[in-house]
C-alpha cells in the first residue's frame, strides 16, 4: 500500500505529513502573524484566514532549532486535525511523494520519550530520509495550553 505525504523543510532537514491531514498550504508573507501575549514560544501567533482565526504554532521550539525570519519561501500548513484551525511555518514545502509501506521504517528505539510519539516513522527515497509527523500528537501539548487560555 502506498501513501502521498506533504513533504518540508526545516532547517535542511525533510519532515512529511500525510496529505490526508493537510488542510491547505499558505504563503506565509501573505499573512499578518499576530503573536499572543502570556503564550508560550510554541505557540507562535494567530493568522486571519478568509475571517476566521488559526493557531500557527512553532515547530522550530518543539525541535529546538534556531529561530528564523519568515522568508519568501516560507508556508504555513494548516491541519485538518485535533478540531481546531491551527498549523505551523515551514521553511518550505518541497514536494509531494507516495511512499509505499516498505520505504517506511519504524522510529528507532532510542526515540522513545524524546517525541512524545509524534514521529511515527522515517520514509526513505533514494539518499533521502523523510521523518513523518504525527499531526494528531505533535502539537498536544501546545493544544492543551490553548484549551486552558480559552477557560
Amino acid at each position: 500500500m502506498s501513501i502521498q505525504f506533504v513533504i518540508f523543510e526545516l532547517d535542511d532537514m525533510e519532515f512529511g505529513l500525510e496529505i490526508t491531514a493537510v488542510n491547505s498550504i499558505l504563503r506565509a508573507r501573505k499573512f499578518k502573524l499576530q503573536t499572543l501575549p502570556g503564550t508560550n514560544k510554541s505557540i507562535e501567533g494567530i493568522i486571519n484566514v478568509r475571517g476566521n482565526i488559526n493557531f500557527i504554532f512553532n515547530l522550530r521550539t518543539k525541535f529546538n532549532f534556531v529561530e528564523k525570519e519568515i522568508i519568501e519561501q516560507s508556508k504555513f500548513i494548516m491541519l485538518n486535525s485535533n478540531n481546531t484551525n491551527s498549523g505551523f511555518r515551514v521553511d518550505e514545502v518541497t514536494d509531494i511523494i507516495k511512499l509505499n509501506d516498505e520505504e517506511i521504517n519504524q522510529v528507532p528505539n532510542f526515540t522513545c520519550g524524546i517525541n512524545d510519539n509524534y514521529i511515527v516513522g522515517i520514509g526513505t527515497v533514494e539518499d533521502r530520509m523523510i521523518i513523518i509527523l504525527d499531526p494528531e500528537k505533535i502539537f498536544t501539548a501546545e493544544i492543551a495550553t490553548l484549551d486552558s487560555i480559552r477557560c
